[in-house]
Order: C-alpha cells, then structure tokens, then sequence
C-alpha cells in the first residue's frame, strides 16, 4: 500500500492510498472535504490503468478537495436533477409561463433521451447528440436552441449547487437561429381584413393590435386603470395567459423592455373611447351578473378573454373570407412594418414593440430596410443637389 500525501501539510487527513486490487485495478481511497460539522468522510474510487496514472488520479482528487473543486459522486440523474431545478429554483425565480415553458422541454426533450443519464456522467457528445436527433426528426432550429438555453441554465445552476464542476451544455454548438421573413399582409389586405372584421365579436381587438403592435397577452392584460385617454398614451404592465393545468394567470410582461409607455395615434384613443361607452351599455344591461374586472377588453359578462379565443377566431375568419394566411400575431408585425415603411426609427419602433434591443427590430424586419436604404441615399443625395444649387 503507497501513501500519497498532499502538498499542504497543515490540513488534517490530506492523504491518500493506493491499493492494488487486480491487475490493472487500483483502488483510491482519501478523505472528503469537511462537512458543516468539520467531519471527513473516507471516499473510495476504482480506476483502472498502471499505478502512475492510478496515483495521478489520486494526486489530482487530492488536489480538487484542497482548492474547494471536489464533487461527492451523486446517483442523481439528469431527469431527476431537471425536476428538482424546476420545483426550487424555477418555481421562485421565474414567471409561472416560463416554468411551464421550462418543464415542457424537459418532460418532451431531455427525459426521453438523456433524462436516464446520471447528471455527474454527462457528457458534451451526449447533449449534442440530441440536438442533432432533433434536427433529424424535422425540428426547427429555433426549438433546439431554446433546448440548449433551458438545460445550459439549469447546468448553470448544478455547477453553482456544487453537484458538478462543470456545465458541459457550454461545450456544446447549438445551431443558430434561423431569422424568417415575418409573414404580413399589404395594407390594402390589412385594410380588407378590417373592414371584413368590423363588427364581429373581436373587430376592435384586431383594429386595436394593428394600430398598437401589442402582443395579444398584453391585449387581454390590459386594464383601463394603465389607459390615460386624455394624455393619449397607455402603458403596458401585466399580461394575462391561459397555462394549462392553471387556467387565466396574470403576469408580467415578457421582459424588462416590454413594459413600456405607448403613445396613442386619435384614431385609437376614439375606439378606446367607443369600447368604454359598449362596455358601460353592457353593465347596464346585465345588472348584478356584470363582472367588474376592470379590464379593457372583455367577454359580454365583463370577464377576461382568453388570448387562445382571439387567435382561434382570427384564424377562422381569415379562412372564411379566403384571405392569404396569417396568424393573429401577424397584425403585430404588421404594426411594426408599416412603422418602419412610413419612415420611423427602427429605435422608436423597437421601443413601442417592446424589444429588448434595436437589433432584434432590425433582424426580425430586415426585409424592410433595403428599400429604406435606398430612399435613405435618395434623401442625402437631394439634399446635397440642393446645397449645390444654393452655393
């Protein structure tokens, strides 16, 4: 039996054994780091190879438990780690949507696959492995990357927790994120469309997204106590989405930049006008049964709408009328495009958007700047004709 000791002989049981058990068999045995009590527990590892490496191995353990870097070996697996992460830290860090967001990619992508895998044995080749089965099976690359972010941030939080030493979703490549044309509508559809809408249950809904580029969970959210009609403006604060197993959730808005302040066009702020007078006619109308949730768009009873409602109608009215498909957050973009094409900012129009940066305007609508380029270069180039013209 060959003693290893380590190099800082001030701390207590740093020191190891080498013992051959076979050959090319060796087994490791040192003590842990102290828990909170300032006990040790004896450890055993069986590695195999010749005695050199052996004792390397043992050198290096040796090492990791005097810099702090050691990780007792854990039977934990990665599906069960995964519901752990979601049920302490997700569920108190995260709105209640992006938990569920959360565990849908566990339950659909990691559990059937690596989900079996014990967290401390998972390996690069193994997590690119998936998203390469995934690709294969036809999913979108954008899907596989939110995969990617969901499991590097719970690594993120193993390596924190001190279960592993390393996040080995860092050591993977994700693919990149395939930028699409945002479908839209020309305005003389848009036009159409409104007209075609106009007096149906949810025509002021959809007149309303085109003129604000509100997102629909941000439309169904909205109550009048964040309208100022005579300032003109609104301001968005809370969101309200159906989550299954939850019903209708109030929440926040999707990041930091979504709540913001919306400056209202007189167009808009005369159909809020006419949404408050047919609410106020429906109270009188249904009595004691009118519910008063405050909120500016609203079922006959006054209740909250579903935003799943609203795209289950729009959808079906655009087949009705045999319109070119669109979704409802189509009038979203097309809020943003016809901003861009009138000559706005893409900085404005990112801020009344809700994006967290102008360059995500710009990706999402890049089809629209060469044509704003070219009247950009029109623009200088006539103000310089009539420079010269001056002199």
């Amino acid at each position: 039996m060959d003693r290893i000791h380590q190099t800082n002989p001030s701390k207590s049981r740093r020191q190891g054994t080498v013992n051959q058990r076979y050959k090319g068999s060796w087994e490791l045995k040192w003590y842990g780091p102290a828990d909170q009590n300032g006990n040790q527990k004896r450890i055993s590892e069986t590695v195999r190879g010749t005695k050199k490496e052996a004792e390397k191995i043992l050198r290096e353990r040796l090492l990791s438990v005097d810099n702090g870097s050691f990780v007792n070996k854990s039977k934990e697996t990665v599906s069960e780690f995964m519901n752990r992460w979601l049920e302490t830290y997700a569920a108190t860090n995260v709105t209640l949507r992006t938990a569920h967001g959360y565990e849908g990619y566990s339950r659909r992508y990691i559990n059937p696959t690596i989900g079996k895998v014990a967290l401390q044995s998972l390996t690069p080749s193994q997590v690119q492995k998936v998203y390469a089965d995934m690709l294969e099976r036809g999913l979108s690359n954008t899907t596989v990357l939110h995969l990617h972010r969901v499991l590097r941030e719970a690594l993120g939080h193993a390596v924190k927790w001190g279960i592993i030493t390393r996040n080995v979703a860092d050591a993977t490549s994700p693919p990149k994120k395939q930028q699409k044309q945002m479908e839209m509508w020309d305005v003389p559809t848009i036009n159409e469309f409104l007209e075609l809408s106009h007096g149906t249950r949810f025509g002021h809904i959809h007149e309303f997204a085109v003129l604000t580029g509100l997102r629909r969970s941000e439309i169904c959210g909205l109550k009048w106590e964040s309208v100022d009609l005579e300032a003109g403006s609104l301001s968005v604060v809370a969101t309200l989405q159906r989550i299954k197993g939850h019903g209708l959730v109030t929440g926040t808005p999707k990041t930091k930049s979504s709540r913001r302040t919306v400056d209202l066009a007189p167009e808009t702020i005369d159909l809020l006008r006419t949404i408050r007078g047919g609410q106020m006619a429906q109270q009188l109308e249904y009595g004691s049964v009118w519910l008063n949730t405050g909120y500016v768009f609203t079922d006959f009873d006054g209740s909250p709408l579903a935003p799943d409602w609203l795209s289950k109608d729009f959808c079906g009215l655009v087949r009705a009328h045999g319109l070119p498909q669109l979704t409802f957050h189509g009038l979203r973009h097309a809020f943003a495009t016809l901003g861009l094409k009138a000559g706005i900012s893409p900085k404005v129009v990112s801020e009344a958007m809700g994006h967290s940066s102008v360059s995500i305007t710009l990706d999402l609508y890049s089809h629209v700047l060469p044509n704003m380029q070219t009247e950009l270069s029109e623009a200088v180039s006539n103000l310089l004709k009539r420079g010269s013209e001056v002199t």
